[in-house]
Parts: C-alpha cells; sequence; structure tokens
C-alpha cells in the first residue's frame, strides 16, 4: 500500500458511508423495485456496508451480497454483523443471479455501459439494476467544470445518462436527483476527520487538499450537479 493510499484510507475510515447517499433515496428505490422477499441482492462496491445494512432491514429474508475490492471495507462490513455474505472482489465479475444490483456512486469507475454490460447477464427475469451516479444538472460554472473535467472527464448530463442507459437495452423505470442533505452528511463527516488529521504530514495533508478543494467547489456550486439515484431494467 503506498503511503498516499494510506493516508486516504485513513481520512476516509469510520465515515457513516463513502460517498453522498441517504436512507430514503435507496428505500425508494426499493419500493419501485419490488425485489422478491426471498429474492437475491448484490450491494457492489459496497464499502463498509452502510447501504448493506439499509438493505437487510429493508429485505430481511433475501440473500444479501456484498462486494467490495477493498479488504479494509469488507473487514469493517462484517463488523457491523448483518446477515450477509461479504467479499472481496471485483463489482463487474459476480457469481450467480441477482433480482436487484445496488451500486452506490462506483459505477463511474468503468462507465455505465460496461457495468449494464456485465450485470446484465447476472439479472433473473424480472431483475433490476439500480445506482447512483453524479450528473450536471444545468449549465455549470466555469469552476465547477474544471474541477470535475479532472476528477470525472466522463461525467454527463442527466438527459445524456438517460440516453446511454436506453442505448444499451435498459428502460430508465426512475431517476431520482439525490438532494442537497446527502451531500451535506457525507462532507460533514469528511470534515471532522480533515480538523482531526490535518498537518499530522506532507502526505496526509496533500490528500486533505484534494478532498477540501472538491467541497469547496460543491459549497459554491452544488445545484448545477448531484447525484441522481437510477433503477433501470433491461428491455
Amino acid at each position: 500500500m503506498s503511503e498516499a493510499f494510506g493516508a486516504f484510507m485513513q481520512l476516509y475510515s469510520g465515515l457513516p458511508r463513502e460517498g453522498p447517499g441517504t436512507i430514503d433515496s435507496l428505500l425508494n428505490v426499493l419500493e419501485i423495485a419490488d425485489t422478491p422477499p426471498l429474492g437475491r441482492v448484490l450491494d457492489a462496491a459496497c464499502g463498509t456496508g452502510a447501504d448493506s445494512k439499509i438493505l437487510s432491514r429493508a429485505l430481511p429474508n433475501v440473500e444479501l451480497i456484498g462486494v467490495d475490492k477493498q479488504a479494509e471495507f469488507i473487514e469493517a462490513a462484517k463488523a457491523r454483523g448483518l446477515r450477509a455474505d461479504f467479499r472481496v472482489g471485483d463489482m463487474l465479475w459476480v457469481e450467480g443471479d441477482f433480482d436487484l444490483i445496488w451500486c452506490a456512486g462506483a459505477v463511474y469507475f468503468f462507465g455505465v455501459e460496461t457495468v449494464l454490460e456485465a450485470w446484465r447477464g447476472h439479472l433473473r427475469p424480472g431483475g433490476k439494476v439500480a445506482f447512483s451516479e453524479v450528473v450536471w444538472r444545468e449549465q455549470a460554472s466555469a469552476e465547477a467544470k474544471a474541477f470535475w473535467a479532472e476528477a470525472y472527464p466522463a461525467m454527463d448530463s442527466q438527459n445524456g445518462l438517460n440516453a446511454r442507459i436506453e442505448s444499451c437495452g435498459f428502460k430508465v423505470l426512475s431517476a431520482e436527483p439525490l438532494g442537497r442533505a446527502g451531500w451535506e452528511a457525507y462532507y460533514n463527516a469528511l470534515r471532522a476527520n480533515i480538523a482531526r488529521l490535518k498537518g499530522q504530514n506532507p502526505v496526509m495533508d496533500e490528500v486533505i487538499a484534494e478532498t477540501e478543494a472538491e467541497i469547496a467547489v460543491y459549497d459554491a456550486h452544488f445545484g448545477e450537479y448531484d447525484y441522481v439515484v437510477y433503477l433501470v431494467e433491461p428491455v
């Protein structure tokens, strides 16, 4: 593990979740998804299991599998004591078939086309994919464009992403913006970690500076972009 990656993991440890999101946004998707009570659910790139906890409570009798490539996250997820099978692995190379595949904020690692193509063959009849993805919501400022051009060059508008999903042979069942609350909870927890860790060493301070730049763009330009929580199914 590199020193920079170690500092990143330390900065992001102990957070309620590893990215923007809310309980309600996931519960709203589950209400529409109508997952069978005894179905099989995948939490792809599950992190420390924040959403697995919601899934296990909302769908107490499903077979729940959580996958993440970071062993540290999987260990933290296991420590929650949920009735779930947490595994270290690649979110694209899953085993078996599922009634629901959920992925919070990690589709951007591969792109929506790659993800949907990989998961299509792992959906049971009636199975659905739900995920959150950051998109442009309105005309963006130069500062926001400059930041996201480096952080996520492939970032699309919501209409653009809708069209790409449909071009993959999927139908958009719902697409709801996350809203400010989901970002605030995440960034407030990060701010607390920053205050605790700042000044420890130059590597940590460099990682913190990158995070503070992200938060500064959010503070100045939220509304120009947001996560949208999607529920889609193959057609």
